[in-house]
């Protein structure tokens, strides 16, 4: 469980910090190393639909990263409450902006595919997807690295 929390927390930091706002340390949308991680993630989000509409193996922990965009900055929410709904994706945004005022904790917005910018579940105890945190690691400490490695289904 502690595992757990940490990598949410190391995801959080990455939503936040992949923001435009300069005071914000840490790897922007436009850095091509995190810009390849979303294109990866957007690539293969058809995989998720598909795992979260038909779970064979016990997958859980759906996961969406999603970019709101508002008046130049950006700020990337995780979320666990989303839905598809007449070839829309609703979200419901799950935490308190720090960054955007256009929405705020408990919205429920249309999410356009291409402002969603990652994605992952846990399927026998590991995470799958989570692109946009490979980028970080190089900026982690190595035996924080290791641990997260380990969570992952493809590090």
């Amino acid at each position: 469980m502690r595992l757990y929390l940490y990598i949410v927390l190391v995801l959080l930091t990455l939503l936040i910090a992949c923001s435009k706002r300069a005071q914000v340390v840490g790897i922007g949308d436009d850095d091509p190393e995190m810009a390849a991680a979303i294109a990866q993630a957007r690539q293969t989000l058809p995989h998720f639909w598909q795992v979260f509409d038909k779970r064979e193996h016990g997958e859980s922990n759906f996961v969406l990263v999603v970019r709101i965009t508002d008046n130049g900055r950006i700020e990337h929410f995780f979320t666990t409450d989303f839905e598809r709904r007449d070839g829309k994706t609703m979200v419901t945004i799950s935490n308190a902006p720090k960054i955007v005022a256009s929405v705020k904790a408990g919205d429920q917005v249309e999410i356009p595919p291409t402002d969603i910018t990652d994605w992952s579940y846990m399927r026998d105890g590991k995470y799958v997807g989570l692109r946009t945190l490979k980028p970080r690691l190089r900026r982690m400490p190595a035996a924080d690295v290791e641990q997260v490695k380990q969570m992952m289904a493809d590090p």
